[in-house]
């Protein structure tokens, strides 16, 4: 597992210069992170091989890289009948 800091995070706060967070631990260090907002869903898609985590970060957090996921399963409900369903898919595709 990685770590940003060996030490306990004493306070966290949201950081919007990168749309990530600030945190200071025990120590007194001030640390910033943030996610590769292009990349976290091929990351949980490819490395972690969960397709369904993937679109549902991806539509949930309007992320790109899981269209294929999107066009499966639209695919899927629309060639089932499911339309309303299809639609939904399609209405909450990212970006």
């Amino acid at each position: 597992m990685n770590r940003i800091s060996a030490d306990t995070m004493f306070v966290t706060a949201p950081y919007e210069p990168t749309s990530g967070i600030i945190a200071v631990n025990r120590k007194g260090q001030v640390l910033s992170v943030s996610i590769d907002e292009d990349n976290v869903v091929s990351y949980i898609q490819n490395t972690l091989s969960n397709a369904e985590l993937a679109y549902k970060m991806s539509a949930r957090c309007n992320l790109p890289g899981a269209d294929q996921l999107f066009v499966a399963r639209f695919s899927q409900l629309f060639q089932s009948g499911n339309y309303g369903e299809a639609a939904k898919v399609a209405a909450t595709a990212p970006r």
